[in-house]
């Protein structure tokens, strides 16, 4: 289904016709504007376009914006009532993509309808869901136009220019509509018939058609949903009738509203079924025609309609380009599959040849050429890189505003204004692009180091390769725990299954076999195929790769869980940050903007006043903050031996207060040896030791400890211990926990099965026990005397496995043959304390840190090395008992409980969400596959470098060494971290927002504005260079040593108060200021930059520390930079730069005063944050 819903790239053989239909549309527009010329004054026509009214250019502009926003809004509303999110920027953009492609590729907008499903899709939403968006959209364009175009047709009879030409155009147009608004949804959803098949020969219309019976008709078929699309398009419709008409006001001509509506939608009726893209030169040609019947000069009329496409038309063009690039490329891409897409059915062999692979997979030359073809997830390239992280910093809704203005100052000739402005934004966006390229290149190599391998057949040898280096054609082998690393087709399986939830949703593992299926088998049905991210849980397996990165299932999903995780608790504080900013930046700039033009001000200068005031209040470095503090405590981490795979779980893990952890190699040293060889009596047994060597020495599925432990065991005890031959091989999974290999000993009459495993799991298996040579029935007092034993090894630290055997007759076995077995013996396991895990546990506690154990063993083990490493056990709750606990029960238990035994992987996810719920932040520390679930829903997953591929994957960090003590200097980087980026936070909400509403308010009563909109963008520039030094800033201890976590409501109350205290000072320096300087606006101007900019260096070194400011020492950036951008600002206004910017030198009284209300600014900030801290810290206490 994937594949017929890509957007393609147009073939070779269509692209002519494509370029001749914009040479044509070009060649008419060139006509249009020759014929109009010849009509009217060429002189004139200039005057018109280049006195174009600023006001009325804006007025359009943002209806033309809202035609967008309105685009994206119905997508949302049909994805809503679908059951999924989509937020409205990320809708809108995907209007602006539609244009482009229905631009470049004409097809009456079904082609960028196609490419708005086919990103969807790829954002892993549904595809029923998906095509309903599609079908109800297009139904409802339909519905909107037949109702416009009636209207319109109505409006030209009523004034008596109904021609023939038009009644027949517009009725012909207005039945097309109609019977598509009604088809559409009628169709949706049904069966495929005959026709349908037959059509599906053609390639654009088996995409159509795809979407078209994947479509949900609950959806489709919803009065009420096609109705709001209707609406939403016919306001659509509206919004551009309005954008011409506010233009033609623009160039000076006013003229009805209903004869333009008439006009355009006319006009829009060649534009939509014109073959030429977006009806270029014939809508021109249409337009000044019409508006002609309205009373509309030619001039006038065809210098709106040119402003008018160059709003609707050329200017979206570059960024629909840039947001469609993805759409084109995933179709090119499609169009260069190297197989089939049905090769799960295909024979094995046709399947070698079309990869021109074989069993023996690649030579390494042929693999290398291969990977330029493979679109990766990660293959980051420096230019693109910074280029797209540029467009990043520019397309954010403010820098747009900004732009939009500093459009309106080129328009009305203010072109130095215009510049500075652009020039400020450019260079802030080029500070952010760096500092961003700079932390995700750097974080791309801390990544390599844990990066996920693979087994791969080159040149006839079996390779250890990064799993980005897989291609199609690969031989990969692949056993449990492996993450799969390409989507392929399996040649060898043994016991495969494999966990797919991570595609499928399905909640059990699913076993894998080297079948065929039916070319036309579904997703969740192709049992032959392995797919990449997905992890093997048991068994072997050998995989034929077919496709790779990208051009997989999960490539099509590229925000699923392997590569986005979820929200962080910091995120969402920084989403709710950025509403709180938004929502006051709309309150203020609507006041400001209203009561200025009502005061009769400057419009221009009013309006870049309110933006630039918008833009001043945004944080719009902090994008560039975080990414550099990340990075460096990212880079810091890494050198004491944490590699971060999530960057924004840093915050975190700082503000992680309870970590739960398994005991072995955390606790335990991890280095497992077995202790004793023991008969079913509880004495030394070689015969019992020689089974479990050949049990672990031939055994090829997950590697583990255990099995090297019994190997080093052997060599030591019984050097010359002989070997068998294996038959065959049921590999341990986590269901069964046993291990069985069927083997021919040359000592033993017939082949034997001998099996290994958890004691309990044995004994389940088990009805006989040996006893020297004899074989007994396995009583029941036989049994409790093997329980005895059990426990009290247990309750010694030691842990126990069974072992067990039975002859067989054939040589396969399979998971019924593991029943009626002789009990031989025990192995004991010992696995001692970590030397200093005590020290590290107790460090944890003092940075208020709890410590709780999740294991799988046996309770006594557990609760044996709990207490040997300082961890108090109150209370043991068991796998057993946990399972017949409501999620409520569980809940109020988990807090208050140290130690959790014999749980099972989904119980530990369940144990974690029981402890979030309770309000804490959860860290996870494991490395085995029963461990990545656990993993993933912690706030904090942390594993080990020699952990499972599927562990690795899902833990935000990697530990290189299984060291507590990782752990704790990784919590102290994570508090420095998430220290320092409040430190910015408040910061600019503190400063910024005093500043901001002090010009707001100033601005009312002063004659004349209290800062240029230049000089408030100047400003926030300047101040923001010392706050980069912030990511490298230092952090006080004492703050260091308690968990925090993102609080909205001190945000709040912080930048209230320190608002407050930042606007008192402002309105003493407005009152100071007029004493000293006169009615001289410009020397006003001047001395407040200087006051309000010096201030905020100084708030800097007051809000980064709860101590006093003198007694903590700065980083030495932050310093150095802060003291030069004082002198710089105190400079300014006294070089010819200072001119550029309306700036005039200052006389000595002024900058005294300066002086002295910085030092009061200071000594009153110091004492109201000595308050506020001491309220938060006592609010916080239980």
């Amino acid at each position: 289904m994937h594949d017929a819903f890509d957007s393609s790239a147009p073939t070779e053989h269509a692209r002519p016709l494509i370029w001749l239909s914009w040479l044509l549309g070009a060649a008419m527009l060139g006509a249009l504007v020759v014929g109009v010329l010849q009509l009217a004054d060429a002189s004139h026509f200039a005057l018109v376009l280049s006195q174009a009214e600023p006001a009325w250019l804006l007025v359009a502009i943002a209806l033309q914006g809202l035609t967008y926003v309105v685009q994206g809004q119905l997508y949302r509303q049909v994805l809503t009532a679908a059951g999924t999110s989509l937020p409205l920027w990320d809708a809108t953009k995907l209007s602006l993509t539609k244009l482009f492609i229905d631009q470049a590729l004409p097809s009456s907008g079904f082609s960028g309808a196609v490419a708005v499903v086919a990103l969807l899709q790829r954002r892993g939403i549904a595809a029923s869901q998906v095509s309903s968006c599609f079908i109800v959209s297009v139904s409802a364009y339909f519905v909107a136009y037949l109702l416009a175009l009636g209207a319109a047709l109505f409006i030209a009879i009523d004034s008596g220019h109904g021609s023939l030409a038009v009644i027949a155009t517009s009725a012909a147009f207005m039945l097309f509509c109609g019977l598509m608004a009604i088809a559409a949804p009628l169709i949706a959803g049904l069966p495929q018939g005959a026709l349908a098949r037959r059509l599906q020969h053609v390639r654009w219309m088996q995409r159509l058609l795809a979407m078209v019976f994947a479509a949900e008709p609950r959806l489709t078929r919803n009065p009420r949903l096609l109705s709001w699309a209707s609406g939403y398009s016919l306001l659509i419709i509206l919004l551009d009738a309005l954008t011409l008409w506010a233009l033609l006001h623009a160039v000076g001509h006013a003229a009805p509203f209903a004869g333009i509506f008439a006009s355009f939608m006319l006009a829009s009726v060649l534009r939509s079924v014109g073959i030429v893209p977006g009806g270029l030169g014939a809508f021109e040609a249409a337009a000044v025609a019409t508006l002609s019947w309205a009373g509309v000069p030619l001039a006038a009329g065809l210098s709106a309609t040119l402003l008018f496409r160059v709003l609707s038309f050329w200017l979206p063009m570059l960024p629909g380009f840039w947001l469609s690039r993805d759409a084109l490329r995933a179709g090119a891409a499609d169009h260069h599959e190297t197989v089939t897409p049905d090769y799960w059915s295909q024979p094995l062999d046709e399947l070698y040849a079309s990869l021109k692979s074989g069993p023996g997979g690649l030579a390494s030359d042929a693999a290398a050429a291969r990977q330029p073809s493979v679109r990766r997830t990660y293959r980051p390239n420096l230019a693109r890189q910074f280029g797209a992280s540029l467009l990043r910093q520019l397309s954010s809704p403010l820098v747009l505003i900004l732009l939009i203005g500093a459009l309106v100052a080129l328009i009305a000739h203010d072109w130095l204004d215009a510049l500075i402005v652009l020039a400020i934004v450019i260079a802030s966006a080029l500070v952010g692009s760096l500092h961003e390229v700079r932390s995700n290149r750097a974080i791309a190599r801390l990544r390599e180091q844990v990066a996920s391998r693979a087994d791969v057949w080159r040149d006839g040898r079996l390779q250890s390769l990064a799993a980005d280096e897989v291609v199609p054609g690969d031989i990969v082998e692949l056993s449990a725990g492996s993450l799969i690393p390409a989507d392929g087709r399996l040649v060898e399986a043994r016991d495969c299954f494999v966990n797919q939830a991570l595609l499928t949703g399905e909640t059990f593992p699913v076993q894998k076999q080297a079948i065929r299926v039916a070319s036309d088998a579904a997703l969740v049905q192709r049992d032959n195929c392995l797919f990449r991210g997905t992890s093997q849980r048991s068994g072997t397996a050998r995989l034929l790769a077919v496709r790779c990165g990208l051009h997989t299932e999960l490539g099509h999903i590229e925000r699923s869980l392997v590569l986005r995780p979820p929200e962080t608790e910091f995120e969402r504080g920084l989403r709710q940050f950025g509403g709180l900013l938004l929502r006051v930046m709309l309150v203020m700039v609507t006041a400001v903007l209203g009561l200025n033009l009502f005061l009769d001000r400057p419009p221009l200068d009013t309006l870049m006043f309110a933006i630039a005031l918008a833009v001043g209040l945004s944080p719009e470095l902090l994008p560039a903050i975080l990414s550099a503090t990340l990075s460096a405590g990212a880079r810091r981490m890494a050198g004491r031996g944490v590699i971060v795979r999530h960057l924004n779980a840093i915050e975190n893990l700082g503000a992680m207060d309870t970590l739960c952890t398994d005991k072995t190699g955390t606790l335990t040293r991890g280095v497992v040896a077995l202790d004793g060889a023991l008969d079913a009596d509880g004495q030394p047994s070689s015969r019992v030791l020689r089974m479990a060597w050949l049990n672990a020495s031939l055994q090829t599925g997950l590697h583990n400890p255990l099995d090297e432990a019994i190997g080093d065991y052997a060599r030591d005890k019984a050097p010359a211990m002989t070997g068998a031959d294996k038959l065959d091989e049921i590999p341990y999974d986590f269901v069964r926990k046993r291990l069985s290999v069927l083997l021919r000993d040359a000592s033993e009459p017939a082949p034997r099965l001998i099996c290994k495993g958890a004691l309990d799991n044995v004994l389940q298996v088990s009805a006989f026990v040996q006893q020297g040579d004899a074989v007994l029935p396995l009583t029941a007092e036989r049994r409790e005397a093997l329980a005895a034993r059990f426990a009290a090894w247990s309750a010694a630290g030691y842990r126990v496995l069974g072992l067990a055997w039975r002859s067989m007759e054939g040589e396969r076995c399979t998971v019924d043959d593991e029943q009626a077995l002789v009990f031989a013996g025990f192995l004991l396991f010992f696995d001692p304390p970590e030397p200093g895990v005590r020290e590290e546990l107790a460090a944890l506690r003092e940075l208020g840190v709890a410590v709780k154990i999740i294991s799988g063993d046996n309770r006594l083990i557990a609760r044996q090395v709990a207490e040997s490493v300082g961890i108090d056990v109150e209370r043991v709750i068991t796998g057993a008992e946990i399972g017949q606990m409501r999620d409520e029960a569980l809940i109020n238990l988990a807090p208050r409980v140290s130690l959790f035994a014999e749980v099972d992987p989904n119980q530990k996810e369940r144990i974690i969400r029981a402890l979030q719920k309770t309000g804490h932040v959860v860290g996870f520390l494991g490395d085995g596959i029963n461990d990545a679930p656990a993993l993933h829903a912690a706030d904090v997953g942390i594993s080990v470098d020699n952990a499972v591929d599927v562990a690795k994957e899902a833990a935000d960090f990697v530990l290189l060494r299984h060291e507590l003590g990782l752990v704790r200097q990784g919590i102290d980087e994570g508090r420095r971290t998430f220290a320092n980026t409040l430190k910015y936070i408040y910061l600019t909400t503190s400063a910024n927002f005093g500043n901001m509403i002090s010009m707001a308010v100033a601005s009312f009563f002063l004659p004349f504005l209290p800062l240029l909109a230049k000089q408030i963008l100047l400003n926030n520039f300047l101040s923001d260079i010392p706050a980069i030094g912030i990511a490298g800033d230092r952090v006080d201890a004492d703050w260091s040593r308690t968990p925090h976590r993102w609080d909205i409501g001190e945000v709040r109350r912080f930048m209230i108060q320190f608002g407050l205290i930042s606007s008192a000072f402002d309105l003493l320096t407005f009152g100071v200021l007029p004493y000293l300087v006169g009615e001289h606006p410009e020397l006003f101007r001047s001395g407040w930059f200087v006051e309000s900019l010096i201030t905020e260096l100084v708030i800097i070194f007051v809000v980064r520390t709860h101590k006093p400011f003198y007694r903590s020492r700065p980083g030495r950036f932050l310093l150095v930079s802060s003291l030069l951008i004082a002198l710089l600002t105190v400079l300014l206004p006294y070089t010819p730069i200072g001119g550029w910017f309306a700036l005039q030198p200052l006389p000595a009284s002024v900058l005294g005063a300066v002086l002295l209300i910085t030092l009061l600014y200071a000594a009153c900030s110091e004492w109201t944050k000595q308050r506020f801290f001491a309220q938060a810290s006592g609010s916080r206490q239980p």
